[in-house]
C-alpha cells in the first residue's frame, strides 16, 4: 500500500510550471521552515496527520493529512499579487490532483484552500500564505480477528454436492427460534385452548466473503438459494460460533432452508453477503 509523503509531494510540485519569480526547486521544502529564516516566496510541505487507522469487523480505514503552504511577501501591488497568488495555487492544485496519494479504494479525498494575510512586527515582513489542506481516507478489508464463524456441516444437510466448509468473517447475526401457538375456541368458555404449532425462526447474518467462498458446490454462498436436481429446496445444517464478553465460546447448531442471499457492494466495505434462512429445527446451544 503506497501512501504519499512530504518528499513525494515535493517531487510532484517541483515538476510544475509556475509563474516567474515564484516557485522553483530551490524554494520548495518538504519540511516547515523556521519562521525567522523563511524564504519569500517559498512552499512548505508537511504531513500533519501521519497514517492513522480505524479498524472494525468490516474494514480498516486509513486516514492521512498533508499541508502545503505557499508564502509570498506583500510588496504593495495588491491586484497583481492576488492574481499571482491564484496562479501559483492553481498549479499546486493541478500537480497534487495528478498524483496518487493512496492506492486502494480511496473513499474520501478533500483538498481545501485557505488564504490569509499575516502582519507580524516591524522586524518581520507582512506576507500572504495560502495553505492547501489535503485529507485522504482509504479502506481495505479488515484484518481484525473474526469472533464469529459459520460452518456448513455436510452430515445432516440434504444437498447435491459439497463438503464441510467454514465462513470466517461473520457478523451482525440474528438467531430467532420458537413455535407458533394455535388457539381453538370451545363452547362454554371464552378462554381458548392453546396448542403448539409449527416451529418458527430465522437465521440472519452478514458474511464478508473471500474468493474461496464462491463456487459451484452447494456449500458456497452463491449456490444456497438454488433448488436441488430433484426440484426441492436443500436443507442446510449450520454451526455458528461466537464469543461472549468473557471470551467463552458459544456454539449454535441448527438446520434451515435458505430463503435469500443478498449481495451488498458498499463503498466502505468489501463484498458482503447477507443470508436469511428459515429454521427447520430447534437451535442447540452449547
Amino acid at each position: 500500500m503506497a501512501i504519499a509523503t512530504a518528499a513525494t509531494i515535493k517531487t510532484q510540485l517541483v515538476a510544475g510550471t509556475y509563474p516567474s519569480n515564484t516557485l522553483s526547486s530551490d524554494n520548495i521544502f518538504d519540511f516547515p521552515q523556521y519562521e525567522k529564516r523563511r524564504k519569500y516566496p517559498s512552499c512548505d510541505i508537511e504531513t500533519i496527520q501521519p497514517a492513522s487507522t480505524t479498524e472494525t469487523k468490516k474494514s480498516t480505514d486509513t486516514t492521512v493529512s498533508y499541508s502545503i503552504s505557499y508564502y509570498v511577501r506583500n510588496l504593495g501591488a495588491r491586484t497583481d499579487e492576488v492574481e499571482s497568488q491564484k496562479l501559483v495555487e492553481d498549479v499546486i492544485m493541478s500537480q497534487v490532483e495528478s498524483m496518487v496519494l493512496q492506492d486502494h479504494k480511496v473513499v474520501l479525498e478533500s483538498k481545501i484552500w485557505k488564504r490569509e494575510q499575516v502582519s507580524r512586527t516591524q522586524s518581520h515582513p507582512s506576507y500572504t500564505v495560502s495553505t492547501l489542506r489535503i485529507t485522504v481516507r482509504q479502506i481495505i478489508v479488515t484484518t481484525a480477528t473474526a469472533d464469529g464463524t459459520l460452518k456448513f456441516i455436510l452430515s445432516g444437510s440434504t444437498v447435491d454436492s459439497g463438503a464441510n466448509y467454514t465462513y470466517t468473517n461473520v457478523f451482525d447475526v440474528d438467531l430467532q427460534s420458537g413455535y407458533r401457538t394455535i388457539e381453538e375456541g370451545h363452547t362454554g368458555s371464552n378462554i381458548p385452548l392453546r396448542f403448539a404449532g409449527h416451529i418458527q425462526g430465522r437465521f440472519i447474518a452478514n458474511i464478508m466473503i473471500n474468493a474461496s467462498d464462491i463456487g459451484s458446490t452447494d456449500d458456497k454462498l452463491n449456490e444456497m438459494t438454488k433448488l436441488r436436481t430433484v426440484g426441492e429446496k436443500p436443507i442446510y445444517k449450520f454451526e455458528y460460533t461466537n464469543k461472549t464478553a468473557d471470551s467463552t465460546t458459544v456454539v449454535n447448531t441448527f438446520t434451515c432452508e435458505v430463503e435469500s442471499v443478498q449481495m451488498q457492494y458498499r463503498t466502505n466495505d468489501g463484498v458482503v453477503f447477507r443470508i436469511i434462512a428459515k429454521l427447520v429445527s430447534d437451535i442447540t446451544v452449547s
